[in-house]
């Protein structure tokens, strides 16, 4: 018995060993929406492989409808935010996707998609990656939700 006991304490050291802490998220409001499960399926394994010497990889979170990349975590991605209304916030459109600029707090970016439902919240942490890059990976996901409304 203590060989057996000895064996499984080892194979569960070297799990945890190379896994990474999971990321701890709030649930957005609508993350169980339909439309939540397409985005996060969709998302990239890794972000930046063409502009940064290591890609941000995708880790494990703790909540339904979201998603966090890097070590720690630079960019993360809640999917079933409350729509904005029509803003006059600064808009960013990547690809098919327009991003109301919701906050700049340091070297940290609060983006929300506008004009999708579900809506869907990225925070940048721009001293490590660009919000372009960010956009640029994440966008294609997004846009797998309803577009509703457009900036212009």
């Amino acid at each position: 018995m203590p060989r057996l006991r000895l064996a499984l304490l080892v194979a569960g050291a070297l799990a945890l060993a190379g896994c990474a802490p999971v990321v701890t998220l709030p649930a957005a409001e609508e993350a169980a929406d339909p439309g939540c499960a397409d985005v996060v399926v969709s998302l990239p394994a890794e972000i930046g492989a063409d502009s940064l010497p290591e890609p941000l990889e995708r880790r494990d979170v703790s909540s339904q409808g979201s998603a966090a990349y890097g070590e720690p975590s630079a960019v993360t991605l809640r999917c079933g935010m409350p729509e904005p209304a029509p803003s006059t916030e600064r808009c960013i459109t990547v690809g098919d996707v327009d991003w109301l600029l919701l906050g700049q707090e340091d070297d940290v970016w609060t983006l929300v998609s506008y004009g999708r439902s579900p809506a869907t919240e990225v925070v940048i942490d721009t001293k490590v990656t660009s919000s372009s890059s960010a956009l640029e990976a994440l966008s294609p996901a997004v846009a797998r939700t309803e577009l509703v409304r457009t900036c212009s």
